[in-house]
């Protein structure tokens, strides 16, 4: 079947014209915050096989027992570890070749888990949509290929929303192979894909205003998405902007604010810079960028993590040295804050809910490869029971 497009009228044009419409939380006000202390007693084992930086996780159910997957690309295989027993559980192994095959899933790609009979994987190498099962059958391919426009991020992991049956992911148009001086980017939306039938409506989503006129990195216009079923909406995350959009991409978004003085104005994008490569400038000013990270929801306490880091200095960039100062923001149902926990560490690949608490992963650099282990991984935990 043909995949048709449809252009949502200009509902959302403008997050500056919602924000003033929608209601907006103040930080003054926030609640009472806990004396929550970050824990460190929870890890899980690594096979051989498995490389430490491995961004293609989820957390899921099969039966009643709560699991983690870990996508193994060496192996083509699917890891399930029992969050118990804290051991690996299975391994689930994909076809590499032939109709029933997984392929492609190199940077950009995705995984959401739905349930055990729907497991989606996405390859922007391919731009495919493979939906499989917990046997490792893969029972459905969409492709996108033939529409004009990028899906997913520049980043490695490009982030899936999922409600009723579709996904919901970043498109933007594909840049020209040169582009011109006076070149104006084309408004950011979301697409929304039928895993049915594969058909695909677009729902613009304007950059918020701190975008607007400004040389900024490709990878800091990459947003998180995430889907809360009690709201039955989305919340979107914008890498510069201290604000969340809540919307349902009906009518226009409600605006709360998740503001961290870690954030700083940003640096623009200098083509002139010699310090790296220009093939390595967008990622230069990546992490030379302070910037809201991912944005996480606990459906059993309703409750919303932001994730906060500061930008590095040139010469941290320059050693490979990724730590820096973090943070979490803790929000209740209605965008309030109820905690801030700061902390030191790299990149987050690996977090969770589970019975209260919230886990995710120490820095790597420091307790694997610096401390010779490479067959464990090491979560930090926070208690999430705000009365």
């Amino acid at each position: 079947m043909k995949n048709k497009i449809k252009f949502w009228p200009m509902l959302l044009y403008s997050m500056l014209v919602a924000a003033c419409s929608a209601p907006q939380n103040e930080t003054t006000q926030s609640l009472p915050k806990s004396q929550t202390k970050i824990e460190e007693d929870f890890k899980l084992p690594l096979d051989s096989e498995t490389s430490l930086y491995n961004r293609l996780n989820s957390k899921g159910k099969i039966g009643d027992k709560e699991v983690y997957f870990l996508f193994n690309q060496n192996s083509n295989t699917l890891q399930v570890y029992d969050l118990d027993s804290k051991s690996m559980d299975q391994k689930i192994t994909f076809n590499w070749d032939g109709p029933n095959s997984l392929q492609g899933l190199m940077y950009p790609f995705g995984f959401h888990y739905v349930n055990s009979d729907s497991l989606i994987f996405y390859s922007g190498m391919f731009k495919t949509i493979y939906l499989a099962n917990i046997n490792g059958e893969v029972y459905k391919k969409i492709s996108l290929a033939n529409h004009p426009i990028g899906f997913g991020s520049v980043l490695p992991k490009s982030p899936i929303a999922y409600r009723n049956g579709f996904v919901y992911m970043q498109s933007l148009p594909v840049y020209p192979p040169t582009i011109p001086e006076d070149y104006v980017h084309p408004p950011n939306r979301i697409s929304k894909i039928s895993l049915k039938n594969g058909e695909m409506e677009e729902f613009e989503l304007d950059y918020p205003e701190i975008y607007k006129n400004r040389k900024i990195s490709q990878q800091l216009k990459m947003l998180d998405i995430v889907y809360n079923p009690k709201l039955d909406k989305f919340i979107v995350s914008f890498p510069l902007s201290d604000k969340l959009y809540v919307t349902d991409f009906k009518s226009n978004p409600e605006v709360y604010g998740a503001k961290s003085d870690l954030v700083k104005n940003p640096i623009e994008t200098d083509k002139n810079n010699t310090l790296v490569e220009q093939s390595a400038l967008s990622n230069f000013y990546f992490w030379m960028n302070s910037s809201y990270e991912k944005i996480l929801y606990d459906i059993e306490n309703d409750i919303y993590i932001r994730e906060v880091r500061a930008g590095l200095s040139e010469q941290d960039y320059l050693n490979r040295k990724f730590k820096s100062k973090r943070e979490l923001i803790l929000l209740n149902s209605d965008f309030q804050e109820i905690d801030r926990i700061p902390y030191e560490s790299a990149e987050m690949y690996y977090s969770f809910f589970r019975k209260g608490s919230f886990f995710w992963n120490k820095n790597i650099q420091e307790f694997n490869l610096e401390a010779g282990i490479e067959d464990t991984l090491f979560f930090n935990s926070i208690d999430l029971v705000y009365k």
